[in-house]
């Protein structure tokens, strides 16, 4: 990695990054991730996050799927038909109203686009009397929460061109785009005629600023009411800064090794356990992410029930025991220190990306404890989009990202299908590269056959146990959020879950 240069270039961008004053009946959101284009397969999160699009549901922050445009839905005999009673007298953005015919066309459109969606496969949508009825191709129990695919809302006729393209975002939401200056921002207004909560403030700006600093210095000149994703580094300064306060809020998310295990370093399970066995996932948590308790001795985190299991061995740092492990299985130091094996160097490049501060410097801290058992680890920071076109094309050798489990659909069986029970490339950073488990694979499909959490639990268990026994992905420390919130700003209160912001529940203090 060439250190200098990527020293010159965040210094660079912190300087050249615009800084605007606050307008007083406006909130300024600043987000880490730039809306590359105004549709909903790439910009989906961001919108729903916003308060732009809505589905039929909603969640809860237990998770729990409620109604939203839909009041009440009933299930078939035999789990193929779903159908939806939608709300009266909802209206669209653009001042039209919300027929079955409409939510019908809507799905029928962005459904081939869709992306966790896909795993619900759905053969057909059709409108009623007040209703929209989908048909898939077989019972999929957790059908509610992957209707949260935010690449898949509802959207108003008026959004799509004559041959189904999505030409604007028009849908329910309590606030409407007004205008886009892609990739730096939107520019967003009140919807008055919301059916539920109406907004307080009337307009919103959202800036999407990649650098972290580039954050930080907003948030620390008082010139964001909302600044997501704040450094563990800054959190100090910004609460003495007296322009913003800092709220913290636990996520389900893991920060993860990810290997490719066709790679012959990475192809024996063992050596894959000397890694994570190698790992000081408590110095990590503790010096980078500011807590020692968020050191991922397990994929899932302990907030998620059900989920994690306290009687699993932990993932404990153990120099010595990683090191017999080698030794044994004839992987030989050289006279530098790193081990070799039939030719084969133990070795690797990891990729990873700058958005999320905290990453460059774990990969930092891993190089020097990898080396520890003869591993040399090299490190290249860049475009996120850089690790699944390096996974689909075979290339990759190690990665450094992040998994929220519950980002986009608040079932973490959808992550687990995307990541490590399907075949299907990704445009997202997947968990298993080179890595297939038939166990794995017939697990989730068991759970989406049944919607009984007293048969779920032991599939939960045994997803989760495969994944810790045969280490296709190395934890390596959960995360909390931090938001740097406005002293002008009040109301606001984090999603644990990630689904949205509720922007519509904030106002600016009197």
């Amino acid at each position: 990695m060439h250190q200098k240069f990527w020293l010159a270039a965040l210094v660079a961008a912190v300087f050249a990054s615009p800084v605007s004053a606050l307008a007083q009946d406006e909130l300024r959101v600043v987000e880490p991730f730039q809306l590359q284009r105004l549709d909903t397969q790439t910009g989906g999160f961001q919108l729903r996050a916003n308060g732009v699009t809505e589905t039929l549901v909603q969640t809860n922050p237990e998770a729990a799927v409620l109604p939203a445009l839909a009041e009440r839905w009933e299930t078939s005999e035999n789990g193929l038909k779903w159908t939806f009673y939608l709300r009266p007298d909802v209206t669209f953005h653009d001042g039209t109203a919300m027929t079955p015919e409409a939510v019908a066309a809507s799905f029928k459109a962005l459904l081939p686009s869709g992306n966790l969606i896909k795993n619900a496969k759905i053969t057909d949508v059709v409108s009623g009397d007040g209703t929209v009825t989908f048909t898939l191709e077989q019972p999929f129990a957790p059908f509610l929460a992957y209707l949260l695919d935010p690449a898949v809302p509802v959207l108003a006729p008026s959004s799509f061109g004559q041959g189904g393209d999505v030409i604007g975002i028009v849908s329910t939401g309590p606030y409407r785009t007004e205008s886009a200056e892609l990739p730096q921002g939107l520019n967003l207004v009140r919807h008055d005629a919301y059916w539920g909560e109406v907004a307080k403030i009337e307009r919103v700006r959202v800036d999407g600023v990649p650098n972290p600093e580039t954050r930080v210095n907003i948030a620390l000149a008082g010139e964001g009411d909302l600044v997501l994703e704040i450094p563990t580094t800054a959190v100090s300064r910004i609460d003495r800064s007296g322009e913003t306060s800092i709220v913290k809020a636990p996520v389900p998310r893991v920060v993860m090794m990810m290997l490719n295990v066709k790679k012959p370093q990475f192809a024996d399970v063992d050596v894959r356990r000397a890694l994570s066995l190698a790992v000081n996932r408590e110095a990590i948590a503790r010096t980078i992410m500011g807590n020692a308790e968020l050191a991922a001795a397990q994929y899932f985190p302990p907030a998620m029930k059900g989920w994690h299991f306290a009687d699993f061995k932990p993932q404990n740092f153990n120099l010595a025991e990683a090191n017999r492990i080698l030794d044994e299985l004839g992987w030989v130091r050289g006279a530098d220190g790193i081990r070799e094996k039939d030719g084969i160097k133990f070795a690797g490049m990891m990729r990873t990306f700058p958005q999320r501060a905290y990453l460059p410097v774990i990969a930092e801290a891993l190089q020097a404890q990898l080396r520890e058992i003869g591993f040399d680890l090299s490190i290249q920071v860049g475009e996120s989009s850089l690790i699944p076109e390096a996974q689909n094309d075979g290339t990759l050798e190690l990665g450094l990202g992040i998994r929220t489990m519950i980002y986009q659909v608040p079932d973490p069986v959808a992550r687990l299908t995307t990541d490590f029970a399907s075949d299907a490339p990704s445009t997202d950073a997947t968990g298993a590269t080179g890595w297939k488990s038939e166990a794995m694979r017939q697990a989730v499909a068991a759970y989406n056959r049944t919607s009984d959490p007293a048969e779920r639990l032991p599939l939960q268990r045994q997803m989760a146990e495969i994944l810790h026994d045969e280490l296709p992905v190395i934890p390596i420390t959960f995360t909390d959020e931090k938001y740097a919130i406005s002293e002008r700003l009040e109301g606001f209160v984090a999603d644990p879950v990630m689904q949205t912001r509720p922007l519509n529940h904030l106002s600016f203090k009197e």
